[in-house]
């Protein structure tokens, strides 16, 4: 028997403190397994909202990337139709360019043309208010004096002024016009005999025959520096080798071709 004053415990109490705690321990590992399953839920139930997030963005990626694509698409097609309108405006501007080209050609000719029984003089003193018929008269006491030709044989259509007055010491060209081309011919062969009195006769050419053999003067001189006989037909630089006694004598058409071009030449450094 136990002493006395001590407290008693049956095997029955042991077995039901015992059995307390199991159920105490159940219930916590109840309820940890409880908490680790809501915990498990709360984490696949997130990875499931940005897994659908994601998707959910893929897939609006993709749409955009299928709606981009669209556009890119539609552009290559303007770009497509674009380059078609711009080749076929090339190729209406080509025909354009060759069509003005055609018509100033024919333009330059016809000028040409007009003027081919044409005469410039340059150098010949003007009066204040001169008419026509004065500068007419003019022209013929050149021929008549200067040039010693019959005055009388030779036939003027119409000899003016041309240009604003360009001062008393700078009196303006006259344009004179030949009933006949071969009457222009002969005055031209003739103006070797003005050298020396500051009077110059020229061909009447086009504007742009004009700009063109002004432009040919340089080189011209240039070719002359290098000993080179140089000269301007029409519009076109000429440029052939010293001559020596063995080379055939130059055509008179040449010569004439050729003072023409010095003339030219002497002209325009006088304007300058």
């Amino acid at each position: 028997m136990p002493p006395k004053g001590e407290n008693n415990v049956s095997l029955s109490q042991v077995c039901e403190l015992l059995k307390q705690q199991q159920d105490a321990y159940g219930q916590l590992l109840t309820q940890q397994e409880n908490n680790f399953k809501s915990f498990i839920q709360i984490l696949v139930d997130s990875t499931n909202k940005r897994m659908d997030d994601m998707n959910r963005e893929a897939q609006d990626l993709k749409n955009s990337l299928q709606f981009s694509q669209k556009e890119v698409d539609e552009l290559k097609e303007t770009c497509k139709e674009l380059k078609k309108k711009s080749q076929e405006a090339r190729t209406d501007i080509s025909t354009v360019r060759e069509s003005v080209m055609t018509m100033s050609g024919k333009s330059d000719y016809l000028e040409g043309q007009s003027k081919r029984k044409n005469v410039i003089i340059d150098g010949i003193p003007e009066s204040p208010g001169e008419s026509w018929e004065e500068s007419e008269y003019k022209v013929r006491e050149l021929l008549r004096t200067e040039l010693q030709m019959d005055e009388e044989r030779i036939e003027v259509e119409r000899a003016h002024r041309m240009g604003n007055g360009r001062g008393a010491d700078k009196p303006r060209q006259i344009v004179v016009k030949f009933l006949r081309f071969k009457d222009k011919t002969a005055v031209m062969g003739r103006r070797n005999r003005l050298k020396g009195t500051n009077i110059f006769l020229n061909e009447d050419y086009p504007e742009a025959v004009r700009q063109k053999r002004k432009e040919l003067i340089p080189a011209m001189k240039a070719e002359r520096s290098k000993g080179n006989i140089a000269y301007i037909r029409y519009d076109r630089l000429i440029v052939h080798p010293p001559q020596t006694p063995t080379h055939p004598p130059i055509p008179p058409s040449q010569r004439a071709e050729r003072t023409d071009s010095r003339q030219s030449s002497q002209r325009t450094e006088k304007r300058d």
